[in-house]
């Protein structure tokens, strides 16, 4: 049936139809902004005295934020141990090897951010703030100021990266497939160089690090080791030969009714006679074993989501078993895992904390508590455990973000 015309008055001449969206966004600043207050900050009596009780109770702690900042506290404890803090026993004079690890670092975040999102305001906007924050600290003449510069060098070099690879086309063009390729395999070497960088050459730099630098060094080795080691748990347990499924069933399960505590025990003194080697190196196989159990069974979830027709579609296509578990199954399953698997990464780097509890190894908190025993700052024991929990919330909520970028343009929660 031929579809009616609409009258003229419904489409004045020349005038173009845009999206709801776009046409509310032709509207000037002002009325968008008062919309936006009427419908999200005061709907209704409740909610506007809701509205008002809240905003005091933010006027308040924002105060009292300020004031105990600029005014209250003595900062000399940080601005005084910030080597300390940062590094600790690391050789002052190969400093540079830290800050070529941290520029690889930034460069490769910046490549993976053009290649699979983008920087919006608030990002830009928390990247200024911690910045700044940053060189505050660091930038107070001397050695120190080249440590700000050498930041400031490893920014640029972030967003170097960023602006090559979002010039690059979102296509399925033969580039972007390429750029993809190599974005990932850079990723996956970003941690292994890295760790060259600080360990091989110069014969004096050791690998028993302390300070910041170790929960950076332990964290990544951890996530990442943690994963290689939950895929084939994951699949090993989802597996119909019973042999295979009871043994990663018991690995899991053994693994993960013993807190980590009790596995840096482990590698204290029962690696040392089973692998031997550096204390830090049996405390990053430790963090693998323990994050891969949590993992595996966030993966597994994600099998089980999956619907068994896509097994059935691949194998009536002619894919093997390996081949689809490859490129059908396990792509969904860890992309429907991501935020469970998020959640265990900052996790894992919130746990970094514990290595001082019992090893003999002092990570940013652990020299915190060196820096308040001297003398001269027992008293400022506050402002050192603040600052240690600021930067452990500076990394954790900068995962968090990544995250949530990550699950949007691979559209997690979306059908």
């Amino acid at each position: 049936m031929a579809e009616l015309p609409q009258p003229a008055e419904a489409r004045p001449p020349g005038r173009v139809v845009l999206p709801p969206h776009r046409e509310r966004a032709r509207r000037p600043f002002a009325d968008r902004a008062r919309d936006w207050a009427r419908h999200n900050l005061f709907p209704s009596r409740g909610g506007t005295l809701l509205t008002l009780i809240s905003f005091a109770l933010l006027v308040l702690l924002l105060c009292g934020v300020i004031w105990y900042v600029f005014f209250g506290a003595d900062w000399s404890v940080v601005s005084s141990n910030r080597w300390l803090l940062f590094a600790g026993s690391f050789p002052r004079d190969e400093e540079w090897r830290l800050w070529v690890g941290v520029a690889v670092v930034f460069f490769m975040i910046g490549v993976a951010y053009g290649l699979w999102s983008r920087f919006n305001r608030r990002d830009l906007l928390f990247v200024a703030i911690a910045s700044a924050f940053l060189i505050f600290l660091m930038a107070h003449g001397g050695a120190a100021a080249w440590s700000s510069i050498w930041f400031l060098v490893a920014l640029a070099l972030m967003f170097g990266g960023y602006v090559v690879a979002v010039r690059i086309p979102r296509d399925n063009s033969r580039l972007r497939v390429r750029a993809n390729r190599i974005g990932i395999a850079l990723i996956a070497l970003a941690l292994p160089i890295v760790l060259l960088i600080l360990m091989v050459g110069g014969g004096a730099v050791s690998t028993d690090f302390d300070g910041f630098v170790l929960n950076v060094i332990l964290a990544p080795v951890g996530i990442v080791g943690g994963l290689v080691v939950a895929i084939p748990l994951a699949i090993g347990r989802a597996s119909s030969l019973r042999i295979i499924s009871w043994t990663c069933t018991a690995y899991i399960e053994l693994v993960r009714g013993a807190p980590l505590l009790g596995w840096l025990f482990v590698a204290l003194f029962i690696l040392d006679d089973v692998i031997g080697g550096s204390l830090v190196v049996r405390t990053m196989v430790v963090l693998a074993v323990f994050t891969g159990a949590y993992m595996a069974e966030y993966i597994r979830g994600g099998l089980q989501a999956l619907h068994h027709g896509q097994d059935e579609a691949a194998r009536a296509v002619g894919l093997s078993r390996r081949q689809t578990l490859q490129l059908i199954i396990m792509p969904q399953a860890l992309r429907v895992s991501i935020p469970p698997l998020v959640g265990q990464a900052i996790s894992i780097w919130k746990d970094t904390s514990l290595v001082s509890v019992i090893l003999p190894m002092r990570e940013l908190k652990g020299n915190a508590d060196s820096a308040i025993a001297q003398t001269e700052f027992i008293a400022d024991r506050i402002e050192a455990y603040v600052f240690v929990a600021v930067i452990f919330w500076i990394v954790a909520f900068t995962m968090s973000r990544i995250s949530q970028r990550v699950e949007r343009a691979q559209g997690v929660g979306e059908r």
